[in-house]
């Protein structure tokens, strides 16, 4: 038996479209957030990677900047030292307090 195409029917379909949109753009918001979310975490990894290979000058380093790999040990205690000289030139007394 052929369903005849009535007023009711097309109220019926309109509202099942209507309700498929709007799941269709919360699941793009969810999708749009997850992107962003997705993209910040590689940012900061990327930044970590960046700040552990300032950081950590290892023989494998040295190698890479043809430098003496035996050396590493000894450029790494002198890039702690410089490290540790600034933070005592920076003092800790004023930490997280904002200059006016």
């Amino acid at each position: 038996m052929a369903q005849t195409i009535d007023t009711e029917l097309l109220e019926k379909e309109r509202e099942r479209l209507t309700t498929s949109l709007a799941e269709a753009r919360t699941n793009l918001e969810l999708v749009k957030n997850q992107i962003q979310q997705l993209s910040g975490a590689i940012g900061m990894t990327d930044r970590l990677i960046t700040l552990h290979k300032q950081g950590n000058y290892s023989k494998s380093r040295a190698n890479s900047e043809n430098e003496n790999p035996e050396k590493a040990a000894e450029v790494q205690k002198s890039l702690e030292d410089a490290a540790k000289d600034m933070v005592s030139q920076l003092g800790d007394d004023n930490r997280g307090k904002v200059e006016p």
